[in-house]
């Protein structure tokens, strides 16, 4: 799990900048990818990939390609804490 800093300010300042690059560690691996808070910003890109039983939730995680497009969905979250909870921070 990360630092209690990093979680602090990834729950602070999730969104502020748009889209913003988080990460994971995943069977011992970085995962990268590019978060959303729909109260703030999200690009129509990223909408069109939100599966229609997640779409109320507030924040949301895609894969991205070299540009940081989204490609594909990955989770979303009703609350911020859940997802630093499941291991995301701000990279």
């Amino acid at each position: 799990m990360w630092s209690e800093e990093l979680q602090v300010m990834t729950i602070k300042h999730f969104g502020e900048a748009g889209a913003t690059m988080l990460k994971k560690v995943v069977k011992g691996k970085y995962t990268f990818a590019l978060g959303f808070d729909r109260d703030l910003f999200i690009t129509d890109k990223a909408k069109a990939l939100i599966p229609d039983s997640e779409k109320d939730k507030r924040y949301f995680i895609f894969d991205m390609d070299d540009s940081r497009t989204p490609v594909s969905f990955i989770k979303a979250y009703d609350f911020i804490e859940d997802l630093v909870e499941d291991g995301w921070a701000i990279d």
